[in-house]
């Protein structure tokens, strides 16, 4: 009869704390999701918002992030897929933000199965730009790199030699950027607050070139010749070298600065 009063009392004992625990593991799965659906930061650099570079070639990347499992990554996988890329040959658990600080344009980028390409996205007032970039080794041990719409036709391309100058620099017309860039310029000229347009110097005569090519053409004029400029590697290098063609997103002859 003792025993039988003890196992009364111990299940309801049992009980509580099958639901103490059950609780304490249902917090901690929503506090881990929560932590992989939030971007997480991998690199910033405060101090170059306020110390913004003329030059494209220098570093205009002053933050990095890492997207978690949310809306945002969604939408960016929505936009590559919707321009024919396929699903299974993104890594997107390493996609990527990247911000700059001489315009509000937010650059993506998505590693792909093939260790030579990176998918970039560009996104200025929730418009999207989907491109490849190229990135690999060429003749004399220097590396190629050539950023490319999804139909295979290029923006521009250049080459990097052992200690990172410029070489073989070229900007192409391309009718897809040429409108993405007209319509970022449209919107842009509606809208009364400019806070996030250019702030470099030699950037504000570029960016009133009629187009993208025009304004980029005008940007790496100092690096016409080859081998005289160099570049700051502080992030992975097709991920910087695609991050010049922010520059001129918007760029039009009312285009402010």
């Amino acid at each position: 009869m003792k025993m039988k009063r003890k196992c009364l009392v111990l299940l309801p004992l049992a009980g509580i704390f099958l639901f103490y625990f059950a609780g304490c593991n249902k917090d901690e799965e929503n506090h881990s999701s929560d932590k992989e659906s939030t971007n997480s930061l991998v690199y910033e650099d405060q101090s170059l918002k306020e110390q913004v570079s003329p030059y494209f070639y220098d570093n205009h990347i002053y933050r990095i992030e890492l997207l978690g499992a949310n809306p945002e990554r969604e939408q960016i996988v929505r936009e590559a897929l919707a321009n024919g890329v396929e699903e299974e040959d993104l890594m997107i658990e390493e996609a990527q933000k990247f911000f700059f600080n001489h315009t509000g344009v937010i650059m993506y980028s998505i590693p792909t199965l093939n260790p030579e390409q990176t998918l970039i996205l560009y996104e200025s007032k929730g418009l999207f730009q989907v491109s490849m970039a190229h990135y690999g080794p060429a003749e004399g041990g220097q590396m190629s790199f050539a950023l490319k719409t999804m139909d295979d036709r290029d923006y521009f391309s250049l080459k990097l030699d052992d200690q990172n100058r410029i070489g073989d620099l070229r900007v192409y017309e391309n009718e897809e950027v040429k409108s993405f860039n007209r319509a970022v310029y449209s919107i842009s000229l509606k809208e009364e607050n400019q806070d996030e347009t250019l702030k470099g110097s030699s950037a504000i005569c570029c960016r009133k070139e009629s187009s993208w090519s025009g304004c980029m053409n005008c940007t790496v004029d100092d690096c016409s010749g080859s081998w005289l400029c160099k570049v700051v590697a502080i992030v992975a290098p097709a991920e910087l070298v695609a991050g010049f063609a922010v520059s001129c997103i918007g760029a039009g002859e009312d285009a402010r600065c």
